[in-house]
């Protein structure tokens, strides 16, 4: 579990650097902005830069950024990222080109804008994909920062507008409201919240720090443990050495009490109020219940506690189809799921004998980076999230709806010096003998003690989202539901 939560504290930081480019305004063309990024405690994490050049076409903003991880007794990793978005002479958004590495694992995805749709091609480790959507008009691909400069908080208290998620690739719904009754701080900034949805989905969450002008100076997103934050600087500053940062002594949180095995497959509820204001729904699976209880969630899960995702035909069929992070069509994940599916046994055996199947597949543990289920299999290695997309691929080449669920995970052993803690965690829900039910292959086990909090396609976003949701729960209670003893006869 240890290698598997670094991966994904790892593959969230890929994500949150993808979608918050940096701050600030188009800088004069061939200027160069510089950023810092650091956690909650002023350790840093990274820098970024922003640069602007005109061309004969229009204009280029070049986005680039460098992280650095490592935990005690492993090699440094780092993560570079580089965005570049053409504009046409009107200023409309025409491509953009985004490319990212984390040690050996490199994958671009380049996104082109003809007569209203988006074509993307996302491409990894040899394996191509393109996906074409239709935008709505007035679509965003900035996350609103070209609105702030005018923006008159007094009139128009919300800002809510469609913008272009290139880390999902897909259209997202963006609500920017101002905090503190948009009154300035000390240093003359404005703090404004910027929340993205897929859908009615919470999916992520920003604070931004606005100048007497409406320019961004900075962008804090919490994290579950820490929060991190690209603020402006200088160059000397922004290129000051700094030591990898250890990003898994912050990604956990004590749990309330030690969770001996024999409560851990029971029945254990949970509460939860929500921090900072920000209430989000959280998913019902078939082992968890979710119920509003005066401004908190009641968080119920057992064996059989859940509704379950939704079973209507177009949501099956949706939780059926290939993705780029999920290719069920490929031969390689086709030749290993069809015998199995050509059996005469029930679904949920036919996920247990892909669980089992899968495990070699993956015999090198690797947190370098986050990747697709056909990555995984070339490269035989992985962890968590890609022990989630694996199975999850190999339920949809079966035949099998599946999806991939996000959230926090109990460990009782110590890790990093912490034990009887809860950390992040992704996991498998699937469609099996008429309701929903939850496949762990990296744990190898399924337990009241996995909260979920995103459901996805194995995307790095919903990821992501799941690391955020954790950091906006306040733990207010966790206790095992035992039955009532029946009165004596």
């Amino acid at each position: 579990m240890r290698n598997g939560m670094r991966l994904w504290l790892a593959a969230s930081a890929s994500a949150l650097m993808a979608q918050s480019a940096p701050p600030a305004p188009a800088p004069p063309p061939a200027d160069i902005l510089w950023y810092t990024i650091a956690a909650d405690t002023g350790a840093r994490v990274g820098r970024s830069t922003r640069q602007t050049v005109d061309t004969p076409e229009g204009r280029q903003v070049i986005d680039s950024s460098e992280i650095r991880l490592r935990e005690e007794g492993d090699p440094e990793q780092k993560i570079v990222q580089r965005s570049v978005t053409r504009l046409d002479p009107a200023g409309r958004v025409v491509s953009i080109s985004d490319s990212s590495q984390m040690g050996l694992i490199r994958s671009s995805v380049e996104l082109r804008i003809d007569n209203g749709t988006a074509e993307i091609t996302r491409s990894a480790d040899g394996d191509e994909r393109t996906t074409r959507v239709p935008l709505p008009a007035g679509i965003r691909f900035d996350g609103g920062e070209g609105l702030l400069p005018g923006w008159d908080m007094r009139a128009t208290p919300r800002l809510e507008f469609t913008n272009f998620n290139i880390a999902s690739m897909a259209p997202e719904r963006v609500v920017i409201v101002p905090l503190n009754d948009g009154a300035a701080n000390a240093d003359g900034l404005i703090s404004v919240l910027r929340t993205r949805y897929d859908g009615a989905d919470l999916r992520a969450v920003a604070r931004l720090e606005l100048d007497p002008r409406g320019r961004i100076v900075a962008i804090t997103q919490p994290m579950f443990g820490t929060h991190i934050t690209t603020r402006l600087a200088d160059r000397a500053i922004a290129m000051q050495s700094f030591r990898p940062y250890q990003p898994m002594q912050n990604a956990m949180m004590r749990a309330p009490y030690r969770v001996p095995n024999e409560s851990i497959f029971g029945h254990i509820r949970y509460r939860f109020s929500f921090r900072d204001g920000v209430e989000f729904p959280l998913p019902q699976t078939g082992e968890q219940r979710v119920r509003a209880e005066g401004g908190q969630v009641v968080v119920d899960i057992c064996q059989a506690c859940g509704p379950g995702l939704p079973s209507d035909a177009a949501s099956l069929a949706d939780a059926r189809r290939p993705t780029a992070w999920l290719q069920s069509d490929h031969h390689r994940l086709r030749d290993i799921a069809t015998p199995i599916a050509h059996m005469q046994i029930s679904d949920t055996r036919k996920m247990e004998m892909l669980l089992a199947r899968a495990v070699p597949l993956m015999p090198r543990v690797d947190y370098s980076g986050h990747v697709s289920a056909l990555e995984a299999i070339r490269r035989r290695a992985g962890d968590c999230t890609e022990a989630a997309v694996v199975l999850a691929a190999l339920g949809r080449a079966a035949g099998i709806p599946t999806r991939v669920v996000s959230g926090l995970a109990y460990s009782r052993v110590p890790i990093l010096g912490s034990a009887n803690a809860f950390m992040p965690h992704s996991w498998v829900v699937a469609y099996v003998d008429g309701h929903w039910k939850s496949f762990d292959m990296a744990l190898e086990r399924f337990d009241s003690a996995h909260i979920a909090l995103t459901v996805g396609d194995g995307d790095a976003r919903s990821i992501m989202a799941a690391s955020q949701l954790a950091s906006l729960l306040n733990w207010e209670a966790m206790a095992e539901i035992r039955p009532r003893p029946r009165p004596a006869a």
